[in-house]
């Protein structure tokens, strides 16, 4: 039987085909910070508070690395892309609605059978205070905030019309959850033309299998993987291209 060939070595490899971002206009690469709101991103609200209801436990992983870990670089991108005046681009997932009408279908069954069996009520619903914006990445007066009804930008915005009209052409995510909203949005902006990177210690997965394999594929296929704030940081300021 062949032995198997690490799959480090082998990705590694791979993912040296995935085109270079060129950062040197300023004014076409974005950060866009997916859901860190306090429905998605807080201890004892919205969808954490759900599930830890439904399976105790489940988000304590996931609580830590965003306290020490991921809200901390958000905000190192954050005070850089604001100091360099590059456009900053705020994700909220929610309805508009209290029975998600603007919702499709699956999303909205999903969140139903989360409230029934956390009972919890209305965990995507705009008028809960708990869609706000966690305070220390909140949007300052005049940077871009777009609402969505699902967990995909792309599906479930006008994201890719207010990318256009901004001109943006290179997008650089951060947020919740890596395997799901921010992953999502970004494979569609790949698949879309957009040059892609994900920072991995300004993301935030409910576990740190499930992170490293949302990377993983990102990595192989769709764009960049950055592992820290810092890096991309030094990126925009000493290479512009990576």
């Amino acid at each position: 039987m062949n032995e198997p060939i690490p799959a480090q070595v082998a990705f590694e490899s791979l993912a040296s085909t995935i085109p270079d971002i060129d950062f040197t206009d300023c004014t076409a690469t974005a950060l866009v910070v997916v859901d860190v709101q306090y429905s998605d991103a807080a201890a004892d609200r919205g969808w954490v508070k759900a599930c830890e209801a439904i399976e105790p436990g489940s988000m304590h992983y996931y609580l830590e690395r965003l306290e020490r870990t991921t809200i901390p670089a958000i905000r190192t991108l954050l005070d850089a892309f604001r100091r360099m005046g590059r456009p900053v681009i705020h994700l909220a997932i929610g309805s508009a609605y209290r029975d998600m009408r603007d919702c499709p279908i699956r999303f909205r069954e999903w969140s139903r059978m989360l409230e029934r069996a956390s009972g919890i009520e209305d965990l995507w619903w705009t008028e809960n205070p708990d869609y706000a914006f966690r305070e220390e990445v909140a949007p300052l007066d005049g940077e871009t905030v777009i609402r969505k009804t699902t967990q995909g930008a792309f599906n479930g915005s006008e994201m890719q019309n207010v990318l256009d009209r901004m001109g943006i052409k290179n997008l650089v995510f951060t947020g919740v959850v890596t395997s799901c909203c921010v992953e999502t949005t970004a494979r569609d902006a790949a698949d879309r033309g957009f040059g892609c990177a994900l920072v991995s210690d300004a993301c935030a997965d409910c576990d740190p299998v499930m992170h490293d394999a949302a990377l993983s594929n990102f990595g192989l296929y769709f764009g960049k993987i950055v592992p820290t704030a810092d890096d991309l940081v030094r990126t925009l300021t000493e290479k512009g291209r990576m």
